[in-house]
């Protein structure tokens, strides 16, 4: 009987933390996730789709940014956050997902 309980109670803590990290995981990629919607080169900014606000990041990143791609915002404290290319627009019409 004590090894059933302590099976069943590892089994839920378990789960309970694969949830938790999952959860953990998704908020992470929606935050650092974006559609670029507008792109400012000269004042190094880009407007994020999903949150309708102007994000400024690095402009050695924004060079290669154009709109509807799919972008990584990095942060690091003290500098400019660096954008990344996850998805380029084109690719993301094309894919057969839809």
């Amino acid at each position: 009987m004590l090894t059933r309980v302590l099976s069943i109670t590892a089994a839920v803590l378990s789960l309970t933390a694969s949830v938790a990290v999952a959860e953990g995981l998704t908020d992470r990629l929606q935050a650092t996730r974006m559609t670029a919607l507008k792109i400012d080169r000269e004042a190094g900014k880009f407007m994020c789709a999903e949150h309708r606000r102007w994000q400024a990041v690095s402009k050695a990143g924004l060079s290669t940014v154009h709109s509807g791609d799919i972008v990584r915002v990095d942060r690091k404290d003290g500098q400019l956050p660096r954008i990344t290319v996850v998805r380029r627009a084109s690719e993301e019409l094309a894919s057969p997902e839809m």
